[in-house]
């Protein structure tokens, strides 16, 4: 498989953020300073939000070993949270 890069995994997080909620958008994906997750940036009627997911849950997904659960999870804890956070 080819090295994870960050292109690669904003066209797979945006795709399963549609999937979960077609109001939020990714706005950004980010390497953070280990190097060990990507921070992505969600916006969801003008409020915004971030979240680091693993780069093993992202690797896990695109190589087809996880069903995605655990990616959808993890992603859907972030829409959830900026979703509840401003009402």
């Amino acid at each position: 498989m080819n090295r994870l890069t960050v292109r690669s995994a904003e066209e797979t997080l945006r795709k399963e953020v549609n999937k979960l909620d077609k109001r939020v958008q990714l706005i950004a994906v980010n390497q953070t300073k280990k190097k060990e997750a990507f921070r992505v940036t969600l916006l969801k009627d003008g409020r915004t939000g971030s979240a680091d997911i693993k780069k093993d849950l992202i690797r896990d997904f695109l190589s087809g070993e996880a069903k995605g659960n655990e990616l959808r999870k993890a992603l859907g804890k972030a829409v959830s949270h900026l979703s509840i956070q401003y009402r």
